[in-house]
């Protein structure tokens, strides 16, 4: 999939594999809301509660974020 099907309907059951792929668990579509674009939020193994631009999700940016968390980057 490609970020411009993502930025043009985003297909939750193919966000919610991309994350899960990345080591989450998808949580839902945040809007705009005066931001640039949507987030997509997930929960990363820890509980924690993290998001990625919709145009930027994908598996690599999903593991990076939660390594992020955990202090790895």
């Amino acid at each position: 999939m490609t970020c411009h099907a993502l930025l043009h309907g985003p297909d939750e059951a193919s966000l919610a594999r991309i994350v899960a792929a990345g080591g989450g668990t998808y949580v839902g579509l945040q809007p705009r809301l005066g931001r640039a674009e949507p987030l997509v939020l997930f929960d990363a193994p820890s509980g924690t509660t993290l998001s990625v631009p919709l145009s930027c999700c994908s598996v690599e940016a999903v593991r990076g974020r939660i390594a992020e968390s955990r202090g790895g980057v």
